[in-house]
């Protein structure tokens, strides 16, 4: 029961920014491309179903390497909450590229993973993009919580029996037209999620003394959806380039757990940019957003509008950009809060950069960014947290980094930094009398973090990762049982080798330590994972993955016990 990326990325930001260019559809764009690009899309999976958005993409910094004799992209074989074996991602050629996709798994513990894609080109000029997911568990995972009354704080018992379930359905639809020098879309998503929370201790106890059973909150169901329409230009056919988006997202919550009833959230969503070129090398725009977020009861509703002014100039070795958010926030905690975002890059001996970058954001902690932080979140106004996040402000988030690739198909990486960010998320198990939940608690935090990572891969023989971090977290002191599931290091391990033609075997290993807070110190991720494939003619891909092998127990970042070894086995279909 991992979430997405079980490797903690320190900035932890919740909203990823795609770039603008694969919502655009060029007359000379071919088939084969757009094919590529979607499949690589349709793989990750999001928790948050409405993630459009058209803000030009941020980028970092990249080294390219002297020869790229085979294009492999390395997948943690983990992921959350069912573990997925993507279809291996190569550069296709024009008769060999696919515009389908289906992928069926199966395993223990009822396992399921289900995925479809495809992506019609109509005419030269119209494309529709569908996609629907169907992916979950429901079994016993052989592990409950036990509490420490005087620090409050949860600890693994693992001799009891939780049959969990864990189920989320989505479907998304895209419809894109080209004109000659802008592109039109309209589309819509869906999605329902639903779970058990963790076992009612309570409810046990009153059964055992064969008392009226307790009142139980012990399944949920989340749906959220929405719809969306934009225009945007075709890369270099205007002297200025722009995008606009507007849509309307909901997610509804049946229980409110603290709230009498179910509560619903609706966020009026409007985003987009405008660019252009001073000369060949320097560029200035505008990227600007704003979210109406509304409630059916209990909560406050407010508006968050952004803005970010920027200037950037390239050169053959220099790549900088300055610029300064500035948003405000209408109700809620509000008012006008400005960052800056400011990188510098500096590329030398043609294989090394080194980069600066200070930069910030506000974040908004809608219920479908808390979802993607944890889907068995719990809002609670217990220890004097309010019972509706704020947004979250990052001030400030300076770094320092080195990426090169001194040999062929040899990269490497390190970098340093310094954040904080004011109401920042956490995730925080308790006990009630209705239960034991997962609450997300917020506190002002700063974490220094500095990382070191290498990859190698040689032609479509062998891709090789690894990667280590280490996290230094800084809050209150009657915030720091808030800390009980923040790494304090991590290190990470990938491979894929190929056997034999057409066969692949593959191993992720992932350990992350924790932090000891008030005397008490979490178990360590510690995870063992191994899988292999075998391609037929470039379109059926059969696998078959092996899940924590070393049968560890431990609890994610998202508040939850993982499912002990679990198999699955499935194919994926490229058509």
């Amino acid at each position: 029961m991992k979430k997405y990326r079980k490797q903690i990325l320190i900035c932890a930001g919740l909203v990823t920014l795609t770039n603008v260019a694969a919502q655009q559809q060029q007359k000379n764009d071919s088939t084969v491309n757009r094919t590529v690009v979607v499949e690589n899309q349709y793989n990750p999976e999001v928790m948050d179903a409405f993630k459009v958005n058209v803000l030009p993409k941020i980028e970092e910094p990249a080294v390219a390497k002297t020869q790229i004799d085979y294009a492999s992209a390395i997948h943690p074989l983990g992921s959350f909450p069912v573990t997925h074996m993507d279809a291996m991602e190569r550069e296709l050629s024009p008769e060999k590229a696919r515009r389908g996709y289906v992928r069926l798994a199966y395993g223990n513990r009822n396992n399921t993973d289900l995925k479809g894609a495809y992506l019609w080109n109509i005419t030269d000029r119209d494309v529709l993009d569908v996609m629907a997911t169907f992916h979950g568990y429901s079994g016993n995972i052989g592990a409950g919580y036990d509490f420490d009354r005087v620090t409050d704080i949860p600890t693994l018992n693992y001799d009891g029996e939780w049959k969990h379930r864990f189920f989320r359905t989505g479907a998304s639809l895209k419809y894109t037209h080209d004109f000659d020098k802008v592109s039109m879309y309209v589309g819509g998503d869906f999605a329902s999620q639903v779970f058990s929370y963790m076992p009612n201790l309570f409810e046990s106890f009153l059964q055992s003394e064969e008392k009226t059973e307790a009142p139980s909150f012990g399944h949920q169901l989340f749906m959220s959806g929405g719809g969306y329409v934009g225009v945007s230009s075709v890369k270099d056919a205007l002297p200025v380039e722009f995008a606009f988006q507007t849509g309307y997202k909901m997610f509804n919550r049946k229980h409110g757990i603290y709230i009498p009833g179910g509560i619903s959230e609706s966020v009026v969503n409007t985003k987009g940019y405008i660019s252009a070129g001073i000369d060949d090398r320097q560029d200035i725009g505008v990227t600007f957003g704003m979210d109406n977020v509304f409630y059916d009861k209990s909560f406050s509703s407010y508006s968050l509008i952004k803005l970010r002014p920027y200037y950037s100039v390239k050169t053959e070795s220099v790549s900088f950009t300055a610029g300064v958010n500035v948003d405000f926030q209408i109700s809620n905690d509000g008012g006008l809060k400005l960052s800056p975002d400011v990188k510098f890059d500096y590329t030398f001996a043609d294989n090394y950069v080194l980069y600066v970058h200070v930069t910030g954001n506000t974040r908004l902690n809608d219920f479908g960014t808390i979802n993607g932080f944890s889907p068995f979140w719990v809002q609670s106004p217990i220890y004097n947290f309010p019972l509706q996040l704020n947004t979250s402000y990052t001030p400030y988030d300076a770094k320092i980094g080195l990426k090169a690739s001194p040999l062929t198909n040899l990269g490497f990486g390190i970098y340093a930094g310094y954040r904080e960010t004011r109401n920042e998320l956490f995730s925080m198990p308790y006990s009630d009398e209705g239960g034991i939940y997962n609450r997300i608690a917020q506190a002002k935090a700063r974490v220094a973090y500095a990382g070191l990572s290498v990859d190698y891969s040689f032609r479509d023989i062998l891709d090789f990762g690894l990667n280590g971090n280490f996290y230094s977290w800084d809050v209150q002191k009657e915030m720091e049982k808030l800390l009980w599931l923040k790494p304090l290091y991590s290190i990470g391990f990938n491979a894929r080798a190929k056997v034999f033609k057409g066969f692949h075997a593959m191993a992720q290993y992932n350990y992350e330590g924790r932090k000891k807070t008030l005397g008490i110190k979490a178990d360590a991720v510690n995870e063992l994972n191994l899988g292999a494939e075998y391609l037929f003619n470039d379109r059926v891909n059969v696998f078959l993955k092996l899940n924590n092998i070393l049968n560890k127990n431990y609890v994610t970042e998202s508040g939850y016990p993982v499912q002990g070894f679990n198999v699955m086995a499935g194919l994926s279909l490229n058509f």
